[in-house]
């Protein structure tokens, strides 16, 4: 069974994940939560949204969500909102480890289809978000690109370089 229509997905998801994870370069530690206005998405915000969203997309592919602590949506998920409080999530060191791992599940979980499954419609309900499960890997890089536009955008009111010129 042909593989080439998810292999070339799960590289653009791979491509804007690692925009991501660049972005975090020469970032302070005690910035991760540094919002230029209020309406802005920080780090461990971000981070964390990122876990909560590998997680439902995961579940779209396969039926399961990779489990996060249960905290987790009501401080990242859809509706949260972030604060520049750093006390007021875990530590940023936990929310990449919970993030990494949400990520790796989701990309396992959609190598272990083929194109004619991830074809097929979400397993659990997308809510509208996407048409099959194919649609949802790739919505899945949007929405990742979407967010490390505004992780650029932190940066940058830091004053910390430009990762791409």
């Amino acid at each position: 069974m042909s593989t080439v229509h998810r292999d070339r997905t799960l590289a653009l998801l791979d491509f804007s994940h690692g925009l991501t994870l660049g972005l975090l370069k020469d970032v302070p530690a005690d910035k991760m939560t540094h919002q230029p206005s209020s309406t802005d998405n920080h780090f461990v915000w971000t981070f964390g949204h990122l876990a909560s969203t590998y997680s439902w997309l995961k579940s779209l592919v396969d039926g399961q969500m990779h489990p996060l602590p249960d905290s987790y949506n009501g401080l990242f998920g859809m509706g949260s909102k972030p604060t520049p409080d750093a006390k007021a999530y875990p530590s940023f060191a936990e929310v990449k480890k919970h993030s990494d791992e949400a990520y790796a599940a989701l990309v396992e979980a959609v190598k272990k289809q083929n194109d004619v499954e991830l074809l097929k419609p979400t397993v659990a309900d997308s809510h509208g978000f996407a048409s099959d499960r194919l649609d949802a890997v790739a919505k899945g890089a949007w929405h990742e690109g979407w967010h490390a536009g505004q992780l650029a955008n932190v940066r940058k009111a830091l004053g910390i370089k430009n990762l791409m010129g």
